[in-house]
């Protein structure tokens, strides 16, 4: 199933298989293999990673440039599952960035770097793991960072007039913990990473943008995921949690209005593309939902929206304005009604409340500011002042980038739960053509891929599960840059199941 470019040659083709779709399957030959106890060789080969795992404490990495690096802790990890025996590395670069390290055993070393950073407001080295056991699993060692504090992914209260906090978190956590797991690497395996992978989604991907943008020279290959643009996010999100709430603060909708918000959409936008699936295909950017056509007629008390939420969905697909209507940001993308960020998510119309308090302004306004506080004339305007430091990820001028050969690959979603990224994505790439001298120019070391039906980070009705490192090993290794991407429909919220493709389509033939 193939998606129409929005518009012609824009971006690059995306297919994905959702249920029902036809697969033509290679026939595949399963061998066998006995399990027994553990070899001398085996054995010998665990305390051979076990001493060179506890090692590593031992040597000095504070005079690793630009990132003086200490090493706290090191433990051999057996191996599980699909996972094998690795060196668990801990450690931090002053003054604040902590990182945890895998390394594979030196036969289990594909002889790669991978970098997978966390999203939201970071805060841990462990929220990524499953990430890093995906790049494990294919022989990579791997480093995860916390973005210069600690703290929960929801959680801003670090940043409380804290510019260093700050500065790490938007600009330097990624590169200098880079700088300190590629030194650890070299050390540990006795020879540099061959290639090395950047790998982010949502605060994430935002992270991989900033390195592409400002260091582009520490990885061969960048993906972006749902990158996020807090200076934009940050007055979007506010907009609908206030738009979808009363004065008191409670909901607008529930789950079935929101579904029939959903329905809707599908219903008026689903043959953009000119297949009738269930998602919307093409350019959902020239969906144009009409909450008013669900407006409850006189007598009818259920399966429509009162026209209080009329008006709210209508500000929601709008987006957010200034008193005298001018258009500040991109207003989410239809299809995207049921997730989360729509209407604020758990916390509701608190949703971006500590954003505003800790991060957003300098000097920070603290916990007494509230949603309500926030001027739609004014404040936009004054976030300018962090936006530098926090997002710094919004530069379209990627020539550094092409000058090293180095590749970036974005992945954006165009059901992202209610975000404006889809638009914010699509038009950053388009600054990017401008820049590097148009299209033909800019897909030799950077492209984007539109997936219809996918949500932020995981999840949607689309093919949202995409094999993406392969893609870029393959487009950085072997020169094979992805004319299209092949995606898959899984179920569940797990974040690494949408890493890859599931088993038994790994290694099917599609048409």
């Amino acid at each position: 199933v193939s998606s129409a470019a929005p518009r012609e040659g824009w971006v690059t083709m995306f297919t994905g298989l959702v249920p029902g779709r036809r697969l033509l399957p290679i026939a595949i030959g399963v061998i066998g293999i006995i399990s027994a106890t553990p070899s001398m060789a085996q054995a010998a080969a665990s305390d051979s990673l076990a001493s060179a795992c506890e090692a590593l404490k031992s040597v000095d990495f504070t005079t690793v440039q630009d990132a003086a690096t200490q090493v706290i802790a090191t433990r051999a990890v057996a191996a599980t599952g699909e996972v094998p025996a690795h060196c668990r590395v801990e450690g931090y670069v002053a003054p604040n960035v902590g990182f945890v390290l895998r390394l594979p055993g030196p036969s289990e070393w594909n002889g790669k770097f991978s970098h997978m950073a966390p999203g939201g407001y970071g805060g841990s080295a462990e929220v990524m793991a499953p990430w890093c056991d995906d790049a494990l699993r294919r022989g990579y060692a791997c480093i995860t960072q916390n973005t210069g504090h600690v703290g929960e992914l929801t959680d801003a209260t670090w940043a409380y007039n804290n510019l260093q906090a700050e500065f790490d978190y938007g600009i330097r956590a990624a590169n200098v913990a880079t700088l300190a797991g590629k030194a650890i690497t070299q050390r540990f395996y006795s020879a540099p990473p061959k290639y090395s992978y950047f790998m982010g989604c949502s605060g994430g991907g935002k992270q991989a943008l900033v390195q592409a943008q400002r260091y582009p020279w520490n990885f061969d290959g960048v993906i972006a995921v749902e990158p996020s643009n807090t200076t934009v996010t940050g007055v979007v999100q506010l907009w609908n949690a206030l738009a979808t709430h009363d004065a008191a603060g409670k909901p607008l909708f529930g789950a079935k209005d929101l579904q029939l918000l959903h329905d809707a959409a599908i219903a008026r936008c689903d043959l953009l593309d000119g297949l009738e699936d269930g998602i919307i295909g093409g350019d959902p950017r020239r969906c144009e939902a009409d909450p008013g056509v669900l407006a409850c007629r006189a007598g009818e008390t259920s399966g429509c929206l009162t026209p209080v939420q009329v008006e709210a969905a209508r500000k929601v697909y709008s987006g957010p304005v200034t008193s005298t209507g001018r258009k500040l940001y991109f207003p989410a993308t239809p299809g995207g009604e049921m997730g989360s960020y729509i209407t604020g998510g758990r916390t509701g119309i608190d949703y971006k409340r500590q954003y505003w308090q800790y991060m957003g302004f300098t000097p920070d306004p603290g916990p007494s500011w509230k949603p309500t506080d926030f001027d739609f004339d004014h404040d936009w305007k004054r976030q300018y002042m962090m936006d530098a430091i926090l997002v710094g990820s919004d530069n379209p001028d990627l020539r550094k980038l092409r000058a090293e050969g180095h590749k970036l690959m974005i992945v954006q979603g165009w059901e992202d739960s209610g975000l404006p990224g889809p638009r914010v994505t699509s038009d950053y790439y388009e600054m990017v053509e401008r820049i590097l001298g148009g299209r033909q120019q800019t897909q030799e070391s950077v492209r984007l891929f539109m997936v219809p039906g996918r949500s932020h980070c995981r999840g949607g009705v689309g093919a949202a599960a995409i094999d993406m490192l392969s893609y870029m090993e393959a487009w950085v290794e072997q020169g094979q840059a992805p004319d299209m991407i092949i995606g898959a429909h899984v179920e569940g919220d797990n974040m690494a199941d949408f890493l890859r493709l599931p088993k038994d389509l790994a290694s099917a033939k599609f048409t």
